[in-house]
């Protein structure tokens, strides 16, 4: 397996894990755990075979190590604030974060913003309908705000940055 061949199966494993999250969460409100660590698993295994493959283990670690910071913060805050948020959703966001610190520990975060962005219009439309309190299903804005950052990160760098 070339180099490239290992982020492009990554990019693809989570491409499918954003459809399916997003259309389970729009139809069910649920973001499967098995579907969120099933695909976690293909893209550390992924990225973890192209760190190999480009001699630089260490680009692994900085990736590892740059998704458990995002996974620490969105922990402490889902502890903090459990209703303000479903756990399918931080599973999605550590698995964007995985895919993501692949180009840098910045760009997890990145997305993290587009994704709140991209959810500002669903959640003030469903709080003038339903109340303050209502249910926001944040899988496909958390999406989208991970493909914007990667697809601008696939055209400016590539896939071996």
């Amino acid at each position: 397996m070339t180099a490239t061949a290992g982020v492009w199966a990554a990019t693809g494993t989570w491409a499918l894990l954003g459809m399916h999250a997003s259309w389970t969460d729009l139809r069910h409100a649920v973001i499967g755990r098995r579907a969120c660590w099933t695909a976690g698993i293909v893209i550390a295994a992924a990225l973890g075979a192209t760190a190999l493959a480009l001699g630089d283990p260490g680009r692994y670690l900085r990736t590892l190590i740059s998704a458990a910071a995002v996974l620490a913060a969105t922990e402490v805050l889902y502890r903090l604030r459990p209703d303000a948020m479903g756990y399918g959703d931080i599973r999605l966001i550590i698995v964007n974060s995985l895919l993501l610190s692949w180009w840098g520990a910045a760009w997890p975060w990145w997305a993290l913003a587009a994704g709140t962005v991209a959810a500002w219009p669903q959640a003030a439309v469903t709080a003038i309908r339903h109340g303050r309190h209502a249910e926001v299903r944040c899988a496909p804005a958390l999406a989208i705000g991970a493909a914007l950052v990667l697809g601008t990160r696939l055209a400016t760098v590539g896939p071996i940055p």
